[in-house]
């Protein structure tokens, strides 16, 4: 490899002309879609189970007894059990079931505009490439491809020397335009962003739909454990208060067992 020889391309270009061009602005809006579904138990506790137990179904859900797992506790006091996609809700105040399911999707929404304008522009530019070559030709750098190469960036730097003096020479002309072309760009990203907002909605009220038809018999399961530990220690200390003993006392999965004289 030879040393390097230097090649400068050096381009000007008087210009005085009237011109006519487009901008093009791109706005991106987005939002966060929640859409949550419930399902109200109805199931009135306090008429079914008896103050008593009503009180030891709390005790229950605080986790008092070790069979059954202490549940969470809102702000508002209701007792929360989560499930894989939804969440058990028991109100102590009015007795209530209900289950709740809740999605949360981001979506965004993006759109571009273009305005014309045109302007005058006058005076001189210029642009300067430098660049070496090899006489052995080392690299593909022969003098006829570097020299070439060099003419199209410089043409290409010329260009953009043209386009900055445009800019300078009309700053309000282009300032005008790119806020029009950004405001319509924002409009339609808005527009764009409803209508997709819009069908996700609907979508996402089909999905709650089957997460909270799913999320059903686990709500039932959780629920039957709670308020069967909330039967047995019920009755319990019923037996306790009576002077009573508890013969025998069998938990085989679900079923309870529980034989006691008073």
């Amino acid at each position: 490899m030879c040393n390097p020889r230097k090649v400068m391309i050096y381009l000007s270009r008087r210009i005085e002309e009237a011109w006519r061009q487009s901008v093009e602005q791109t706005e991106q809006c987005q939002a966060d879609i929640c859409e949550t579904g419930r399902l109200n138990a109805n199931i009135m506790l306090n008429e079914e189970m008896g103050q008593q137990s009503l009180v030891m179904l709390e005790r229950v859900l605080s986790g008092e007894f070790e069979d059954v797992p202490a549940w969470e506790r809102d702000e508002s006091g209701n007792y929360i059990r989560n499930l894989d996609d939804a969440v058990i809700r028991y109100s102590p105040e009015n007795s209530n079931l209900q289950i709740e399911a809740r999605l949360l999707e981001k979506i965004s929404a993006s759109a571009n505009a273009i305005q014309d304008l045109c302007g005058f522009t006058a005076g001189e530019v210029a642009a300067e490439v430098v660049t070496h070559y090899y006489d052995d030709g080392w690299g593909g750098r022969t003098k006829e491809n570097v020299e070439k190469e060099a003419k199209i960036e410089a043409e290409r730097r010329l260009d953009k020397a043209i386009d900055r003096l445009h800019r300078e020479q009309n700053k309000e002309a282009f300032f005008e335009a790119e806020k029009k072309a950004k405001d319509e760009a924002g409009k339609k990203a808005k527009q764009k962003l409803t209508e997709l907002a819009n069908e996700t909605r609907k979508s996402m009220q089909e999905h709650l739909k089957n997460v909270l038809h799913n999320a059903v018999s686990s709500a039932r399961y959780e629920m039957n454990i709670a308020i069967g530990e909330a039967y047995r220690q019920t009755f319990l200390e019923v037996v306790r208060q009576n002077n009573g003993s508890v013969i025998s006392d069998v938990k085989t999965g679900r079923v309870m067992q529980l034989e006691f004289e008073i």
